[in-house]
């Protein structure tokens, strides 16, 4: 087996390169035109904080590889305000710090800009990552047409714009298991340095990465049979548990406390937090006794723990109904609603050959599918496809196999999967295919991350520019300023956190807008969900990028 990338032939070169160059264009062209989702500054933040500042106290609940890639421009960059004299940043720091840091100190826009590019960066090598795997499997042709369905992918297209932990993960994970399968061809420096590097990034990334560790076990356990050579296989395994241990102890700038702030501890020690006690029990006790011996950085352990415990009970929405325990059947409705048919069409042709023609590396394309689904499906946290977003370029591995073997899949499954992108795009975070109505009809199935993640502040302005609308009642759900937009708006009851205080009655009559997430009430009580479900019986008067609806009102809806 050749070595990898080596002396690419030409057809290769043009190939990767033209999906690069539309690759990038496509992710630029969609964030570009897209207010910060809910997450991304707290991550930026986080990310800067940790690159400049060698503090990682801003949102423990990931480690900070991704954030740093993101923030590595904002680093090299001058004029960056970073007011470690606020209050916010001296008390915890806090969200309040995070949305201070970009809308209050610096120029959100373009920090975001160059953050998500970086991301995008990491798309464009999944990408490469694919084509190379699935020209071993089935060819040069198959490869190039499973790369076309990655490049218009919209899910995956979405993630890749975002300055979140969820995309950096899925091209690490990935990476992971393609060097994994490679050392089943070939024990080589090569391979097993490939594979230490991606593993290591992926602990180093998102705590899901815990769940690489069953499927590196099961699939070594393949490489022993097939290879018949234990003790390299035990050398791997050791080999990776030595340099993830060291790699998380690096990522944290070999530093056992969180911060160099006087406070030897967090001002919050998760421990010992009594909710968090109740929430996971055992868990606190083991990440006790771990930090009691600083065995590893103080901010790796809690966060982790913090984690686990907020995913135990999280309000969730699927189909009109709510539940905070989640539903096991969530992830498989959220992939059949949000992936492109034409995908979807292929897994299951995918699947069917390889039934009839059993090869055994397969498995390293169908056991990541199965853990990563089936712990999702076991979980209560049911906010996103991103949770299972992993599974992407598997699934799209696994089509691969159809389209080698079905010549009218080689010939139109490309176009068909950009004419299903052109359908929804730039509004890849709302995508829903064509069998359900589009994203037009998503907020019926899922929101938040889903369809309605705090993206469409920009193009809520320029509707309010296009029609002389010069203040508007407003219930936001995200975390961007519409102030920093130029909007004039009354706050309403589900504004953002740092709107709070500003929450009022409607301006009627008025314009009335509501960010889908909260019209439909997932994170409100029963009270304040009868507050906006009269809304969803009248006709908006204009949908802002699927995520907000407008309405005219004259009196009092509720």
């Amino acid at each position: 087996m050749r070595p990898f990338m080596e002396h690419p032939n030409r057809h290769t070169v043009i190939v990767l390169a033209v999906f690069a160059a539309a690759y990038i264009a496509l992710a630029v062209g969609s964030y570009t035109r897209e207010s910060a989702t809910w997450d991304e500054p707290q991550h930026l933040t986080a990310g800067y904080a940790a690159l400049a500042r060698r503090d990682y106290r801003v949102d423990t609940e990931h480690p900070p590889l991704a954030r740093i890639w993101a923030a590595l421009p904002l680093a090299l960059s001058s004029g960056i305000k970073f007011d470690t004299d606020s209050a916010f940043w001296k008390e915890g720091p806090s969200w309040f710090f995070c949305h201070q840091f970009m809308y209050r100190d610096n120029n959100a826009d373009w920090m975001l800009y160059r953050a998500r590019f970086m991301i995008v960066l990491l798309g464009v090598l999944l990408g490469v990552l694919l084509f190379y795997w699935a020209r071993e499997w089935f060819g040069f042709w198959p490869a190039t047409a499973t790369l076309a369905l990655y490049c218009f992918e919209p899910n995956l297209l979405a993630h890749a714009s975002l300055v979140t932990t969820d995309f950096a993960f899925v091209c690490f994970a990935f990476g992971a298991v393609y060097f994994l399968w490679r050392l089943t061809r070939r024990f080589s420096a090569c391979n097993v340095t490939g594979l230490t590097i991606f593993f290591v990034l992926s602990q180093q990334t998102k705590f899901t990465a815990i769940l690489l560790w069953p499927i590196l076990l099961l699939l070594l356990i393949l490489l022993v049979i097939l290879t018949r050579k234990l003790w390299p296989a035990l050398g791997v395994a050791a080999l990776l548990a030595v340099a993830t241990y060291g790699g998380i102890w690096a990522v944290y700038g070999f530093r056992y406390r969180a911060t160099t702030a006087t406070a030897a501890r967090f001002a919050f020690e998760f421990e010992k937090n009594a909710h968090i006690q109740a929430t996971a029990p055992t868990l606190s006790k083991i990440t006790g006794w771990i930090t009691t011996r600083r065995l590893l950085p103080q901010a790796y352990v809690e966060g982790f723990l913090l984690n686990q415990a907020k995913a135990n009970v999280r309000p969730g929405y699927l189909c009109g109904e709510y539940n905070t325990r989640g539903w096991w059947y969530y992830f498989p409705v959220a992939f059949l609603v949000k992936t492109p048919l034409i995908v979807i069409v292929l897994l299951f042709g995918g699947l069917a050959v390889c039934a009839r023609r059993w090869r055994y590396d397969r498995l390293f394309a169908l056991v990541p599918i199965a853990v990563f689904l089936g712990i999702a499906m076991s979980a209560n946290i049911n906010i996103g496809l991103r949770h299972i977003l992993t599974i992407y370029p598997f699934v799209l591995l696994v089509a691969a196999n159809a389209i080698a073997h079905w010549r009218w899949a080689l010939r139109i499954a490309p176009f068909v999967a950009a004419a299903e992108l052109a359908l929804i795009y730039p509004h890849c975070i709302a995508a829903f295919n064509i069998a359900v109505g589009g994203p037009a009809h998503g907020d019926e199935y899922l929101v938040d991350s889903n369809l309605d993640w705090g993206q469409d502040l920009k193009r809520l302005k320029h509707w309010m520019d296009r029609n002389g609308v010069s203040e508007i009642n407003l219930s936001y759900f995200g975390t961007a300023d519409p102030a920093y937009y130029g909007i004039r708006c009354t706050y309403l009851t589900g504004g953002p956190f740092y709107a709070e205080p500003q929450v009022s009655a409607p301006q009627l009559p008025g314009y009335v807008a509501v960010s889908l997430t909260n019209l439909r009430g997932v994170y409100f009580n029963e009270e304040t969900r009868h507050y906006y479900e009269r809304l969803l019986e009248r006709k908006p008067v204009a949908r802002i990028g699927h995520s907000i609806h407008i309405y005219w009102t004259e009196r009092p809806w509720w």
